[in-house]
């Protein structure tokens, strides 16, 4: 047992400092810099933001690495009987039909129901879909810890309520993970393992499949990379509590689809729930955060009496003051402000000191401070009545226009 924690912990460590790894980090941190210049234009924005954002998804996505590879290895997925090219082919055909099935849980529901019904591909459904589960998981665990921070403040155009505001989570994760994959062949293996007899017995909760598994088969230890994705839109409540819920929902569809999974590894009657449930059950994840947002009251609307912040730049002058996401600025040195006009109007008049009334859940206080002549304060105030706004878009939105190109390109 020792042994084998030491070849996985130095296979995964080498995942890390591959050229690979570095190449995933880049390419993230180009995603956030991009977010960050979309947004410079419409918010005052920290330029160096997109760095502090990349570091930390990198962390992030590291510490789930080890969760994801510790869940794919004590689980036994073995990655030599799911027709991984099957998944990643029927998940780029069905983003070019809509971005938002760029989903294992629909590709890996495809290939099991064609496996089932058609006997075609020959892939285990169990071991599929226990993969789905386990990534899923994954990903739910990183939305609870850090799908909040560094939100984008939008104007959102909404239909019942006109524009409001709200914020734009968009989150990527590099993933490092270590999976086994069986072959009959030894010497075909870089990396051999040999089980130990009590894990032969069945500690692995998906090893022994419907499909039997050789008693000579040898394993070898394989390194993956990957990036997982996470974005959605809120106006009814904080990034904090809407990740929270999002990770709630996404944790308990993974849950249960990894229950099926083991329930379908070793009864292939059964099969079939997970199979359907993959597909079903993410659209379930989907259909009910839609549908609390919906319902929901806006939070950030402009109050009848001052002007509410929507969010506070970190390190800016308003954050060293003190200033929070979801302050009510009544007025600025003595004077009643009433609109986001009026309040930048008075905050270009009055340079140096500057006293705001606040209003913070219920309770009145002032805040005083000094700033350069000029120098932004570094707050986004939610939006006037009548004002424009971006119409709420699905969080695969971007991935639109590369799929225009690809489609004029094939043509």
């Amino acid at each position: 047992m020792g042994s084998f924690v030491v070849v996985v912990l130095k296979l995964w460590l080498q995942i890390i400092l591959s050229p690979l790894f570095l190449v995933l980090i880049i390419v993230v941190g180009w995603q956030y810099r991009r977010m960050q210049r979309m947004s410079q234009g419409l918010f005052p924005t920290n330029r160096n933001m997109y760095i502090r954002s990349t570091l930390l998804s990198t962390l992030v996505g590291i510490a789930g690495g080890v969760a994801g590879s510790a869940g794919l290895l004590g689980l036994g997925v073995d990655l030599a009987r799911m027709g991984i090219a099957y998944l990643f082919i029927t998940a780029i055909l069905l983003m070019l039909i809509h971005p938002r099935f760029l989903c294992f849980a629909y590709a890996g529901g495809i290939i099991s129901v064609s496996h089932l019904v058609f006997g075609w591909p020959d892939v285990s459904v169990g071991q599929l879909m226990g993969l789905v589960a386990v990534l899923h998981m994954v990903e739910s665990m990183l939305i609870y810890f850090s799908g909040h921070i560094d939100p984008m403040p939008v104007y959102v155009q909404t239909e019942r309520h006109g524009v409001v505001g709200g914020f734009n989570l968009q989150k990527f994760w590099p993933i490092p993970l270590v999976a086994v994959m069986s072959v009959v062949d030894p010497r075909t293996a870089s990396t051999g393992i040999t089980l130990p007899d009590w894990w032969r017995a069945g500690w692995w909760a998906l090893f022994h499949d419907s499909s039997g598994v050789p008693s000579s088969v040898s394993y070898v230890l394989l390194p993956i990379i990957a990036i997982l994705g996470y974005g959605e839109v809120t106006t009814t409540a904080s990034p904090r509590q809407k990740s929270k819920v999002s990770a709630r929902n996404l944790f308990c569809f993974s849950l249960v689809l990894l229950i099926l999974s083991v329930m379908a590894s070793r009864n292939p009657h059964l099969c079939i729930l997970p199979a359907l449930f993959g597909p079903l059950g993410h659209e379930l994840v989907i259909w009910l955060g839609i549908k609390a947002e919906s319902e929901a009251t806006p939070s950030y609307v402009m109050p009848e009496r001052g002007v509410m912040i929507l969010e506070v730049l970190p390190g800016s002058t308003a954050a060293q003051a003190g200033l929070k996401r979801g302050d009510v600025v009544v007025g600025v040195n003595g004077l009643t402000v009433n609109s986001r006009e009026e309040m930048e109007a008075l905050l270009r008049y009055y340079g140096g000191e500057l006293q705001l009334e606040i209003c913070r859940e219920g309770q009145a206080f002032s805040s005083s401070f000094a700033r350069k002549p000029g120098q932004s304060l570094g707050i986004v105030l939610v939006p006037d009545p009548g004002e424009e706004g971006v119409r709420r878009r699905h969080a695969a939105f971007r991935s639109q226009r590369f799929l225009n190109w690809l489609k004029r390109f094939l043509r």
